[in-house]
Order: C-alpha cells, then sequence, then structure tokens
C-alpha cells in the first residue's frame, strides 16, 4: 500500500519514470494486491511503456479471472495496442459476466466486425445501440456491418439513430444518403448528402479512434 501511495505522490510531481520504479517495487512488495497492478499499468503507461502497462493488466486480471472489468480492460488495452483478434476473448467473456456492460457490448462488436465475423458483431451491436448510454460508434458501426451484409433498410435504421444522438457526425450522413438511395428514397438521400457537405465544410469530421 505504502508503494502505491508513493508511486501516486511521484506521478503527481510530474517525476514520471520514479512513479514506474515506486509503483514496480509495490507489486514486488504485494504481488497479489490488484491495485498496485493498476497502478503500475497507470504508471507504464505515462511514460509510454504500452507493453508493459499491458503486462501489468493482465498480471492484475489474473488475480481476478471473473471480473468483468478487468477482463473489459483487457479488451480495450488490445484494441489501443491495435490487436484486434486478442480484444476478443477477454471482451466475450466480460459480457458473459456483465450482460448489462453496454459498452463492452460495442467494443465486442466493434472488433468481431473488424475481423469479418458480422453476424456475431450485429448482435452484440444490437445490444449496445439499445441504450441511451452509448455514444455515436454503435450505431455508426452497426450501420456498417448491415451494409456489408446487404441488410439495407436495417443500415438506414441505424445510421438514423447514429444522426440522431450525434446530429454533426458527417460520416454518418454520408453512410445514411447513400444507404437512402439503396432502399428508393432519393430525396431523403438528398438532405442527408446536403448535411453530410455542409458538415464537412463546417469542419472535416475527424471521429476519435475507439478505446
Amino acid at each position: 500500500m505504502a508503494g502505491c501511495l508513493s508511486a501516486r505522490c511521484q506521478s503527481g510531481l510530474g517525476r514520471k519514470q520514479e512513479a514506474v520504479e515506486a509503483a514496480r517495487r509495490a507489486t514486488t512488495v504485494s504481488p497479489a494486491f490488484l491495485p498496485g497492478w493498476l497502478g503500475l499499468a497507470r504508471a507504464e503507461k505515462e511514460i509510454g511503456n504500452t507493453n508493459e502497462c499491458l503486462r501489468a493488466i493482465l498480471r492484475g486480471a489474473d488475480l481476478s479471472p471473473d471480473s468483468a472489468y478487468m477482463l473489459a480492460t483487457v479488451g480495450y488495452s488490445y484494441i489501443n495496442l491495435n490487436r484486434i483478434p486478442e480484444a476478443i476473448p477477454p471482451l466475450q467473456r466480460a459480457t458473459h459476466f456483465a450482460p448489462n456492460d453496454f459498452l463492452a457490448h460495442a467494443q465486442l462488436g466493434f472488433c468481431l466486425e473488424s475481423v469479418g465475423q458480422t453476424n456475431a458483431a450485429i448482435d452484440h451491436l444490437r445490444t449496445a445501440t439499445s441504450s441511451i448510454r452509448i455514444t455515436r460508434q454503435p450505431g455508426n458501426i452497426s450501420g456498417l456491418a448491415y451494409m456489408k451484409q446487404g441488410r439495407h433498410r436495417d443500415a438506414v435504421s441505424s445510421f438514423e439513430r447514429a444522426t440522431q444522438i450525434m446530429p454533426n457526425y458527417q460520416q454518418a450522413w454520408q453512410h445514411l444518403a447513400q444507404e437512402y438511395q439503396l432502399v428508393g428514397r432519393p430525396a431523403d438521400a438528398q438532405r442527408a448528402s446536403e448535411r453530410a457537405a455542409q458538415l464537412q465544410t463546417i469542419a472535416p469530421n475527424k471521429p476519435k479512434k475507439r478505446a
């Protein structure tokens, strides 16, 4: 515990390397103390040691193998490292232990869609988009998944939801315009296209990467 407090104090003073060393000592002294590994992960991340950050998270997850929070954290860490296939198993377990964790469902859906498992992706994205707490990405991603399957009416519904939740999201309006054309709604397609063009003129949309 003292090592963890020391690490936080060092980090607060901007002495990031010292914070890492203190956090490492804490995990050596108390290797079964989960917060110690999480503190080490944060400290390693602060100095850009992404692989060591992941290693600390994995050690922490070993201490709590049935924790949906830790499993989801492992999954998000793999996503941040662009190791998408490796993110899928822990996220699947996370959604098993926490079936109402909509963010975990959304990220799992994104990963499954990325590796071509479109049908499985849609199930999780549908769960994610059932919650108003989720922002633009699940609606947009589920729309893209429907597009790939040729389910254009479902894609329209997903993109409409995405534009309702995030009305300034230019990419969703652009996809919606394309899908309106495919389902025979040219007037709506024109309006969506004009909205996308307007947003592109105001400020080119650059969606943030998923966590």
